[in-house]
């Protein structure tokens, strides 16, 4: 398991939130489980928009949009929310 998944899955399993970076930012998130059932809703529903604003919470989604946001950027995100949490590839 790479390192990056090592820590996520030791912060899920000690049900802590973990921290990533992105885009030169440090972003913090919940355990998945902790996650709004809307944002899982939204995924099944195949958007990225408003699962990625509920993971982050208002003030992180407003710091990434403080620089000028692509679909690319987005999608890029999105990945990295995911894999900090553990869940890519799965």
């Amino acid at each position: 398991m790479p390192a990056s998944k090592t820590a996520a899955a030791r912060a899920e399993a000690a049900d802590q939130p973990t921290t990533f970076s992105f885009d030169g930012e440090t972003y913090t998130i919940a355990p998945s489980k902790d996650w709004d059932l809307d944002a899982l809703d939204a995924m099944e529903e195949g958007q990225i928009v408003k699962p990625v604003k509920l993971i982050l919470g208002a003030e992180q989604w407003a710091r990434f949009k403080t620089k000028r946001r692509t679909i690319g950027d987005l999608n890029a995100m999105f990945e990295a929310l995911q894999n900090a949490a553990g869940l890519a590839g799965n």
